[in-house]
């Protein structure tokens, strides 16, 4: 990746690295939920801030860099990119797929708190699996970036949120302990949107968690999980975490009293 390329859109170069799409159109919702922070007034306001493709400003690295060009911008609404496969007519292009999908995982932002606290609820509505019930999750907007400044002063808490064609699919949290004798563990909390199931990305997410706690000495994940959630077990069990335990009955959920299973991975 090009060294000149802004630091804030690493993200963008990331997504574009890896989707399959020969052409692929982007609302400016979209590419700010990618980047993690907004856009400049000039993206809003000038169609030569996306048609450039010379400094000092470097931020249309992050697509020519994969070779992708702009060929249509909506100002405040959406740009589309195509990749130069599709323009020189070359017989190596790719097929492609209007279905084909592109996810990023990245570190959240303050600016993701709304998102991020929504997505929560579409979750919490879509399964009885989450420890919150809709509607029940106490946190605002200020509280979760007052939050997000408190932890990366104790580097060893984030949450990792993955961020699929431009929407949030799913997320991580990463809860490292602040004991001296238990800073060397992380308890972790995944989920994933249903219409996001069956794509790896959950088990991409807890790759992610795994290299971001090895960086900051973590030894140690844990988490709980849901008796009867076979496929989160599975899923678990997969990736190299072993059962240490189960709570009986600590989970109160459609009026019976289910049992919890505790797992581990020495990382």
């Amino acid at each position: 990746m090009t060294k000149n390329m802004e630091k804030k859109y690493i993200p963008l170069a990331n997504f574009f690295q890896v989707t399959t799409q020969n052409e692929i159109t982007l609302s400016f919702s979209a590419l700010e939920n990618i980047i993690g922070q907004s856009l400049p007034n000039a993206a809003y306001l000038n169609t030569s801030w996306w048609k450039k493709t010379k400094p000092p400003l470097s931020h249309y690295l992050s697509w020519t860099d994969s070779g992708f060009y702009v060929v249509d911008v909506k100002l405040g609404a959406s740009v589309t990119f195509c990749h130069n496969y599709a323009r020189t007519g070359t017989n190596q292009v790719p097929e492609n797929n209007e279905n084909s999908s592109a996810y990023i995982i990245r570190t959240i932002e303050a600016s993701d708190a709304k998102a991020f606290i929504n997505l929560q609820e579409e979750i919490f509505h879509e399964t009885e699996f989450m420890y919150n019930a809709p509607n029940e999750l106490e946190l605002t907007v200020q509280q979760l970036r007052k939050d997000l400044i408190n932890w990366k002063k104790l580097k060893n808490r984030t949450i990792l949120v993955c961020i699929l064609n431009g929407a949030f699919a799913g997320y991580a949290v990463i809860h490292g302990y602040k004991h001296s004798r238990a800073k060397h563990v992380a308890s972790v909390h995944l989920a994933v949107k249903e219409a996001y199931h069956r794509q790896g990305i959950g088990k991409t997410l807890m790759e992610e968690v795994e290299s971001w706690s090895r960086e900051r000495a973590i030894k140690k994940l844990e988490l709980s999980v849901m008796a009867h959630n076979d496929s989160a077990l599975q899923l678990f069990e997969k990736i190299g975490f072993q059962y240490e335990g189960k709570r009986l009955q600590s989970i109160f959920l459609n009026n019976s009293l289910i049992d919890e299973c505790v797992m581990g991975k020495i990382i």
